[in-house]
C-alpha cells in the first residue's frame, strides 16, 4: 500500500515512539486496519476495477 507524504511522517513518529521499526509498523497498519480517525489521509487510495463484473471477462483454466 503506497504511503501519502504525512503517511511516511507518521509511520516514522511511530518507529520512534515505539522503539524498533516493527513495532512501530504494526501499531501503523494497525490503525489503518481499524479505520481509526485520520488513518485515511496515511495511504493512498486502491484503484478500483472499471470493468463491469462477470461481463466480458474471461476464465482461464489450467489445460493439463
Amino acid at each position: 500500500m503506497p504511503l501519502t507524504e504525512s503517511g511516511k511522517k507518521v509511520l516514522e513518529d511511530m518507529i520512534k515512539q515505539y522503539g524498533s521499526e516493527k513495532k512501530g509498523k504494526e501499531v501503523f497498519y494497525a490503525s489503518i486496519n481499524e479505520k481509526k480517525k485520520g488513518s485515511e489521509k496515511w495511504h493512498e487510495p486502491e484503484k478500483e476495477d472499471k470493468r463491469p463484473a462477470g461481463k466480458g471477462r474471461k476464465t482461464h483454466y489450467n489445460q493439463s
